[in-house]
């Protein structure tokens, strides 16, 4: 996307381009239709061997992961969680608790509207609740954060905080404070009040699969991150 706002030309037999994996920020995807990048975000998982929900050019919600496709059923169990039945796994071995008659527990929290689309807003375990008591979903702040070319990892903690702190990668060594600083302004602006970043701090070292914090398809390892860099959490600003 950054070489078409360079100017690249789109080659003209590009016609869908499917996105997944995480979550994506709805201002990257308006700035991808903007330039005419055909995105389309989908939700899949590894139990079902397949793409269980995903937009369309006929169908789109942008912000959701589209609707499920015929071979599966979505639905949310009373917590708000993701369940997905229908062309699924028999379940891992040992492992009775994964499969019920709701489906295949995913562990993503998720939204369902009267179209049928579905929104995955973070994972159920990782949720923390602020000392005003909002329920806060880490990885949509994080991903608000990530979308800005300034930073490259964002971890988000708000854990019986009265505000989010933020722990930041940036994109390349020697950035100035100034520059993170209204990265970080930009992403509040896209943020409701109660899950705007109030202090932050950067992260003495870049993570990477390598020093153990970051997974095999580059997310976060958050149990790595706030064992090695809790500490900062008391001294951002």
């Amino acid at each position: 996307m950054r070489a078409a706002q360079g100017g690249y030309k789109l080659p003209s037999t590009l016609k869908f381009i499917a996105v997944g994996g995480a979550a994506v920020s709805r201002s990257l995807l308006d700035e991808a239709a903007e330039i005419g990048l055909p995105v389309y975000e989908g939700y899949g998982l590894s139990e079902c061997a397949s793409v269980v929900c995903l937009n369309t050019p006929d169908a789109t919600r942008r912000g959701s992961v589209g609707r499920p496709l015929p071979h599966v059923r979505v639905r949310l169990d009373e917590g708000g969680q993701i369940r997905v039945s229908g062309a699924v796994m028999s379940g891992y071995l040992g492992d009775e608790e994964q499969r019920t008659p709701l489906g295949i527990a995913t562990g993503d929290l998720g939204e369902i509207d009267n179209e049928g689309y579905i929104y995955v807003r973070g994972r159920l375990r990782n949720i923390f609740i602020t000392s005003l008591g909002r329920n806060v979903s880490p990885e949509w702040v994080e991903r608000e954060l990530s979308h800005e070319p300034a930073i490259r990892h964002a971890f988000a903690y708000g854990e019986a905080q009265p505000s989010v702190t933020a722990l930041l990668s940036p994109a390349r060594p020697g950035l100035e404070a100034a520059a993170i600083e209204q990265a970080v302004s930009r992403a509040n602006a896209r943020l409701p009040d109660y899950a705007q970043v109030r202090r932050w701090a950067c992260m003495p070292e870049t993570p990477t699969f390598a020093n153990g914090l970051l997974t095999a398809n580059g997310r976060l390892r958050r149990e790595q991150v706030l064992a090695r860099f809790g500490p900062l959490l008391q001294h951002a600003s």
